[in-house]
């Protein structure tokens, strides 16, 4: 079998076409920086795949790199997604779920399933904090319990650890706390130590699984329910409305403290005045957010009332022969 190291951005037809039923698909997610492009360089062998030491984004849209898995002679897709904590200007978490809706719904109408879904978390992190829950709530809300025994938790930066007992304790409070969901829907820990064997390992033990359809791809083509209403996105829109409501209450008490300084402070009004102004800003690009959250559903009404019409039309035309 020859070698393929193919790489390219979903939309691409050519690289869609040369794909068969038959690849393994697995998608990698996770926050960024938890390392999930070195890990698909390391395990592909495509130096395209940006890597980054930081926690600014290298995946600045989902990839598709295929290539031939050397010891096994299967034909792998990897999917390298966006993190939902994307630090590039201007992109939301808005925009990185609808592409990856985008792209699980044109595997499904395409009749591909995934074999694999794997998921980074870096156990140098000493707590688990409030982007960890929320990114991990959304990668739940997008798999569904379903595809749980398709899921790896991959643990990743284990050299940066103060000791490996420390890991260990982490380990298990991952396991027993934060992904306890997943756990007991039989997903996997594994541990990347930055080797081409650990990495080989996770496909090893995808290899065998039956694949699975994701919830939101269940969600909408079979239930019908636009994006908003799937659970991703519902988890999306509720988070997007505590923040705006946070926002709102907060600029609100800026005002009245602003109302109750006496007129010769002008220091302290000035100060006041550009913290308000810098949550204005926030609260503003949070409400373009949920307009774009808003904005998705109706582009999705208008496609199925179109889809609906002309499948009318074409039932209007068999009743009529």
């Amino acid at each position: 079998m020859v070698p393929m190291r193919n790489s390219s951005s979903y939309e691409d037809a050519d690289l869609a076409s040369n794909r068969g039923q038959e690849d393994i698909v697995v998608a990698v997610m996770g926050s960024t920086g938890t390392g999930k492009s070195s890990f698909i360089r390391l395990l592909t062998g495509n130096t395209d795949v940006k890597v980054g030491d930081s926690l600014e984004s290298e995946t600045s849209d989902i990839q598709v790199i295929r290539f031939c898995d050397g010891p096994s002679g299967r034909n792998v897709t990897i999917v390298d997604t966006p993190g939902f904590d994307d630090s590039r200007a201007g992109v939301s978490d808005t925009d990185i779920l609808r592409t990856i809706t985008e792209f699980l719904l044109k595997e499904y109408d395409e009749n591909r399933k995934l074999n694999g879904l794997v998921y980074l978390q870096r156990i140098s992190d000493p707590r688990f904090g409030g982007q960890s829950t929320r990114n991990l709530r959304m990668f739940r809300n997008l798999c569904g319990t379903e595809a749980y025994k398709n899921v790896v938790v991959l643990t990743t930066f284990w050299d940066q650890l103060p000791s490996e007992e420390e890991g260990v304790k982490r380990e298990g409070q991952l396991k027993t706390r934060f992904f306890k969901d997943l756990v007991d829907g039989g997903a996997c820990f594994m541990r990347h130590d930055r080797t081409i064997e650990s990495a080989r390992k996770v496909l090893g033990h995808i290899f065998p699984l039956p694949p699975a359809v994701a919830q939101i791809q269940t969600e909408i083509r079979e239930e019908g329910k636009t994006l908003e209403d799937t659970s991703a996105g519902s988890v999306h829109r509720e988070e997007v409305e505590r923040i705006i409501a946070n926002h709102k209450k907060e600029v609100g008490d800026l005002k009245a403290e602003m109302d109750a300084l006496k007129e010769g402070n002008t220091a302290a009004r000035r100060e006041l005045e550009q913290e308000r102004a810098k949550l204005q800003a926030d609260l503003a690009r949070w409400e373009k957010e949920r307009s774009e959250l808003q904005q998705g559903l109706d582009e999705e009404k208008k496609s199925r009332e179109k889809l609906e019409a002309e499948a009318a039309k074409i039932q209007a035309q068999i009743n009529s022969k």
